[in-house]
């Protein structure tokens, strides 16, 4: 576990001024009560996805959809942003030399995403639990408030039922302009009350709308980096039977086993490195640093893998890849997961495919055996795209997917 310790500013109508950023890695261990789910949005299948071929290929990097447009809510960012940035075909690619996890095979962190811009404006109240052991978070409200006039939906929260004991619930907040408010660790009592403890300026104002782009990437609230909680997170109807994932994707290792310290420990469009990545980070690839973007390459065999859930992000990996945003603090791997008032991609996963998403394949058994079997093999597949950068995002040659196709006029908010 590392601390993400800066001397952080106000944040976007911030009230109390946060010292110093204790950020401790993603995905800890815990229990995983049973949550009711909410209704989901629409599968992305039929909520205007362009339609990819079953076997990637080199595209053209003038191809695009005709006459269909995105909505931003569900499918935001330019169609150049990082986050929606098809791979080159032809990428100078490192083998990550990934560690295969000990003590969970796979993991998720679930972003916060509240999607209710019209929502009346509520106010954040500061706790000070961080990750500490024996509070709550809760139980740890100051009384000061972190950040007011920001639309969050009436009758919904995170308590009980989080993944984990005390994860970092990155959360991002649309703004009615469709600019994004983070904070963490975030959470929504029984009561209603919004709580958290971090936020700065540096993780505020990006926009679904602009943000993301080549040159200048957006901040927000995953503390290893300061990436965003918002792009690259798995959202619901995307990891489904018959579903694809139509961009970029956010992952997190173990970093005393993968992430190097050379080069400050971070390489774009990361903005920064945990704090003490000097003695945390132990990794043996010179490339593979916070901010990192991975992917499969152009001739990984697809079909030798067995089961679909495994295809449709290996696919993702294959096209689009994924950057490493965080650390997890202990032995695992974890891809970003939605968790919004419309549901829980982790309780989507498990009602689709009859198996849990999270697990350890000493443990497993029958097809949820066979998938994290699966995932064993895409991370020994697992590459870094060295020459992703500001001038080359998603590294050289022709794209490896259509670009998305354009967003639907919402500047009016």
């Amino acid at each position: 576990m590392f601390d993400g310790g800066v001397e952080l500013g106000v944040g976007l109508n911030a009230r109390w001024v946060v010292p110093a950023l204790l950020i401790v890695s993603a995905c800890q261990q815990g229990g995983t009560p049973t949550i009711p789910t909410s209704d989901t949005s629409e599968p992305a299948t039929t909520r205007g996805t362009t339609s990819l071929p079953s076997t990637p290929g080199a595209f053209s990097d003038t191809t695009m959809q005709s006459g269909e447009r995105r909505d931003p809510l569900q499918w935001p960012y330019p169609p150049d942003s990082i986050w929606n940035h098809p791979l080159g075909a032809e990428a100078e690619l490192v083998p990550l030399n990934m560690e295969i996890p000990r003590d969970r095979t796979l993991n998720i962190e679930e972003d916060i995403l509240i999607i209710a811009p019209e929502a009346a404006p509520k106010s954040i109240i500061a706790h000070d639990a961080a990750w500490r052991d024996g509070v709550t978070r809760c139980g740890s409200r100051t009384g000061e408030v972190l950040a007011e006039a920001l639309p969050i939906p009436e009758g919904w929260h995170t308590d009980p039922g989080y993944h984990g004991v005390k994860p970092n619930h990155s959360a991002a907040i649309v703004m009615p302009d469709l600019t994004l408010f983070e904070t963490q660790p975030f959470h929504i009592c029984p009561d209603g009350i919004a709580v958290s403890q971090y936020t700065n300026e540096t993780w505020q104002g990006d926009s679904l709308l602009t943000g993301g782009m080549g040159g200048h990437p957006d901040g927000g609230s995953h503390g290893g980096s300061f990436m965003t909680a918002f792009g690259g997170t798995i959202r619901l109807g995307e990891w489904v039977p018959g579903g694809n994932i139509p961009h970029t994707l956010k992952f997190e290792v173990h970093a005393i086993d993968v992430l190097s310290s050379s080069s400050e420990g971070f390489r774009w469009p990361a903005l920064r490195a945990d704090a003490g990545y000097q003695n945390g980070y132990g990794g043996s690839v010179p490339e593979a640093r916070m901010g990192a973007l991975v992917a499969l390459p152009p001739t990984y065999d697809l079909a030798s893998l067995e089961t679909e859930p495994a295809k449709i992000v290996a696919t993702t990996l294959q096209r689009y890849g994924a950057y490493i945003v965080d650390g997890t603090g202990w032995s695992t791997a974890a891809f970003a997961v939605e968790w919004s008032p419309a549901g829980r991609v982790r309780d989507e996963f498990q009602e689709m495919w009859g198996f849990p998403m999270v697990g350890d394949i000493q443990s497993s058994s029958g097809e949820q055996k066979d998938f994290l079997e699966d995932m064993i093999q895409i991370y020994r597949g697992l590459h870094v795209v060295d020459d992703n950068a500001p001038d080359s995002v998603g590294g050289g040659g022709p794209r490896m997917a259509t670009w998305a196709p354009p967003l639907a006029d919402r500047s009016d908010g």
